[in-house]
């Protein structure tokens, strides 16, 4: 519930920040969309005009009336908005870091590739380029480290460097992402990873969430004590479908009250990851299944009642209610109770991805979604070169029920000697039903990151 009310909010403000004006009392600073408005930073002549006003405002206790134009679509015409942004003063910071030929050199690879649209691994000392950063509250901050990462060997810290001006519900800090070329009427995947550590009193009470929008539609918040909870890395995978008229797409990753980390921000059209090519994240090619299984990917049908195959799914919403991607995935249906006789160990049918390489002793995330037509009707396994790790049935709490893509995480470490690994999906049906696959994603993590 807790959950459902934050996207509720994020929804309806569209990640702008709310403001409160506390009454019965000094005014606060509260750093919200009308202090944005007074302060447009960082425009110094703004700046100037606006700390000019605020002094006529809160000088003596004399309220003015001259409001600042720009700003009165936000503050309205009444003193508190305004005095309460004034009592921020120009304390936001906007720092934009220029590409230069040492920041270039330094950090070679920051920038996409296989097809993803923007860098997000934070491998660089700071997260500019290609990130815009803007601190909107002055006791928060944003920096790169090597303390804690999900891959490579940074993250992107948010924290508290002393007691928060905020005020309510707001925002502390964002980055904003440049204007990145995208094709109308297209499905794009955005991936990120984040880690909330326990609050600093030891609690794990909620302290707010980081949201992400993407051309100011709001579809994603991630709460810190949102599966699987604080001290571990929770890797998300979210689809996003571009509208009719949009050929650019501007990313918005906000924090809102948690010290946290983040890491692996890729955005990409979900074709990039089908086919036989690298995709834009991680080393197993075509998981999307846009282009079929494609050449590398095969399947086993040992039940002879039952089909499977690569199949269209409808054309999904602005924002998908589930985790299913694109307009393709796997898919494996029995019309009627299987015949255990006919089933190979109950498996009806199972989807094999290419054998990729792997590195003895290294950490890999596995990530992909799953769907079921019913209750009962089995679960699905998945095996890396040839052995169980991890099943799904629809009950899991984390499956989210019937008629849903459900998202899955695993991690998987290479034993000793093994240096190549392939997954399988196995569908094992008890009952009459569907089951189905998609979205699958393996990649290299840091080995020290915490994941369960």
């Amino acid at each position: 519930m807790k959950a459902l009310l934050q996207l509720s909010l994020f929804l309806a403000q569209g990640l702008l920040v709310l403001g409160t004006t506390t009454t019965g009392g000094p005014p606060k600073c509260n750093a919200d969309n009308c202090y944005r408005a007074l302060f447009p930073c960082p425009s110094p002549s703004a700046v100037s005009v606006a700390s000019a006003f605020c002094a006529t405002i809160t000088a003596s206790g004399t309220t003015a009336t001259n409001y600042p134009t720009r700003a009165t679509n936000a503050c309205g015409l009444t003193p508190d908005r305004y005095i309460s942004a004034c009592k921020c003063g120009p304390t936001c910071s906007y720092t934009t870091t220029t590409t230069t030929t040492a920041t270039a050199t330094a950090c070679p690879s920051a920038t996409p590739s296989n097809g993803g649209l923007i860098y997000g691994d934070f491998e660089c000392p700071s997260p500019s380029p290609p990130w815009t950063v803007q601190i909107l509250d002055p006791s928060f901050s944003l920096s790169t480290t090597t303390s804690n990462s999900f891959t490579g060997n940074r993250s992107l810290r948010a924290s508290l460097t002393g007691p928060s001006t905020c005020s309510g519900v707001c925002t502390n800090a964002r980055i904003i992402s440049p204007p990145l070329p995208i094709t109308p009427n297209t499905d794009y995947k955005l991936t990120l990873a984040t880690f909330f550590p326990n609050n600093t009193n030891g609690g794990t009470g909620s302290t707010g969430f980081i949201g992400v929008q993407v051309n100011g539609r709001a579809g994603l918040t991630i709460d810190a004590n949102d599966n699987p909870g604080r001290e571990r890395w929770r890797f998300t995978q979210s689809p996003w479908r571009s509208l009719s008229t949009e050929t650019t797409a501007e990313i918005r990753i906000e924090w809102i009250g948690p010290p946290s980390f983040l890491d692996t921000v890729t955005f990409a059209p979900v074709s990039a990851y089908s086919g036989s090519t690298p995709p834009p994240l991680g080393i197993l090619p075509g998981g999307e299944f846009e282009n079929g299984l494609g050449s590398s990917w095969t399947q086993q049908v040992p039940d002879p009642g039952a089909t499977a195959g690569i199949v269209t799914l409808p054309i999904p919403g602005q924002v998908n209610p589930d985790y299913r991607f694109g307009s393709h995935a796997w898919r494996v249906v029995s019309p009627q109770k299987p015949n255990p006789a006919n089933q190979e160990s109950l498996v009806s049918a199972r989807l094999i991805s290419p054998t990729v390489p792997v590195i003895p002793g290294r950490k890999y995330l596995i990530s992909f979604s799953t769907y079921f037509d019913a209750f009962g009707i089995g679960f699905v396994g998945l095996t890396v070169n040839n052995q169980p790790i991890y099943t799904r049935d629809p009950g899991d709490q984390g499956q989210g029920g019937i008629g849903w893509w459900g998202p899955n995480t695993v991690y998987w470490t290479a034993p000793e000697n093994v240096s190549s690994a392939q997954l399988k999906f196995e569908g094992v049906m008890a009952e009459a039903g569907t089951m189905g696959v998609d979205a699958v994603v393996m990649a290299e993590v840091n080995p020290a990151a915490v994941t369960a």
